[in-house]
């Protein structure tokens, strides 16, 4: 699945501002947070992301999808 969002915003966005997005639609939402939630495992997997700043990621990761879903 292709993205429509502008390159310049792309690696931009907070978890709230893909949900909150205008111009996405619910699926494009949905699929830019997963890829969000897959690079923070990621992250967490190789041991280069700190604890808080883990899980206040994934609270936002957890918040943009349930407010994308619900759109």
């Amino acid at each position: 699945m292709t993205l429509k969002i502008d390159s310049k915003l792309e690696t931009e966005l907070t978890p709230e501002q893909v949900s909150e997005h205008q111009t996405l639609t619910r699926d494009e939402k949905l699929e830019r947070i997963r890829e969000m939630k897959f690079e923070l495992e990621r992250q967490t997997g190789r041991g280069t992301a700190d604890l808080e700043q883990v899980e206040a990621r994934m609270a936002a990761i957890k918040l943009a999808m349930a407010r994308a879903k619900n759109r």
